[in-house]
């Protein structure tokens, strides 16, 4: 399975132009395996997943980081969003995120720091790519953390 993963990692850089070289006396590397011209885009991508920090939360949307018309969620009262796009677009993520803030009492959601929120994001995500609910590419692929994480169980139980 870590081979495939690799090659499909390989194959979406590969697109991109770029390429995972060894570079002698630096180790792994990316690298351009084309030209590119002056002020050309070599790589952007949307983050695996996200939160505002604990300065601007409140004052930019959990969506993209706007900070004009904000709304609050009407059911958490802890996500903001700048617009009805931005709501239905982070829906399938903040739903079950939703759900868990809704619960919380007043004081625990002011305990909740932004790495908490990335981190319930992070499995939250993991868990709608893993049930197909929503798409994961070669990019996101989660495989070399699981197979890290058992490669490090299996060693403390040698």
């Amino acid at each position: 399975m870590m081979a495939s993963w690799a090659k499909q990692v390989q194959h979406e850089l590969a697109g991109r132009g770029l390429a995972v070289a060894s570079i002698p006396g630096k180790g792994r590397g990316l690298v351009a395996a084309r030209s590119f011209f002056p002020g050309e885009v070599i790589i952007s991508q949307e983050p695996y997943a996200s939160t505002p920090n604990k300065i601007s939360a409140g004052s930019s949307c959990d969506h993209c980081f706007s900070s004009s018309s904000l709304k609050k969620c009407s059911v958490c009262r802890v996500a903001w969003y700048c617009s009805s796009a931005c709501q239905k677009k982070e829906w399938k993520l903040h739903q079950l995120e939703c759900q868990a803030m809704a619960a919380l009492t007043e004081d625990r959601k002011k305990m909740l720091t932004p790495t908490i929120c990335l981190m319930v994001r992070l499995v939250i995500k993991r868990k709608l790519q893993n049930e197909k609910a929503i798409p994961s590419s070669g990019i996101d692929n989660y495989y070399p953390v699981d197979a890290l994480e058992s490669r490090i169980l299996s060693s403390w139980y040698l």
